[in-house]
């Protein structure tokens, strides 16, 4: 199995980490396989690991066969991980979504408004760690409409 955003032609990838430094499982293990800048970025962010990274994010740029470069987004919104729980804090993931569509906007600045496509996964901070779904897919289209820009929604395939 992929992820269909892995191998979409977004620009820039967002998704949910938990703040413990821990990308073992699901959509973090296969981008830091895949783009091991974005763990050394979520273990090298000033902030140390704990709860006080809830509502921030890490980023990296990364080289990408699809489409050449790539910016991903480590976006803080669930303070631990397992499958027992709800982990995701929605408010703090919806603080990192906006700090990274303010970022979004300078790099807008430097390589154009028709270099940005962003995709998250589908089901983020509920596929994996019992969030609601639909809470947070109202955050996502709420953070989409205050910047004017789409996100991109992808499945695991």
């Amino acid at each position: 199995m992929s992820w269909l955003l892995l191998i979409s032609n977004c620009t820039v990838i967002g998704h949910q980490c938990n703040c413990l430094g821990v990308m073992d499982t699901e959509i973090a293990k296969r981008i830091c396989d895949l783009y091991p800048e974005v763990y050394e970025a979520d273990q090298n962010y000033p902030i140390p690991f704990g709860e006080k990274r809830l509502g921030h994010l890490s980023c990296a740029w990364v080289k990408d066969k699809y489409v050449g470069s790539r910016l991903v987004y480590n976006l803080y919104g669930q303070h631990r991980y397992g499958r027992k729980g709800n982990y995701t804090v929605v408010r703090k993931l919806e603080q990192a979504l906006e700090e990274m569509m303010k970022k979004i906007e300078s790099v807008e600045d430097l390589c154009g408004e028709e270099w940005i496509k962003v995709g998250l996964p589908y089901g983020m901070g509920a596929e994996f760690v019992s969030g609601d779904w639909n809470e947070i897919m109202h955050v996502i289209e709420k953070v989409s409409n205050q910047f004017y820009r789409d996100i991109y929604l992808y499945q695991l395939q």
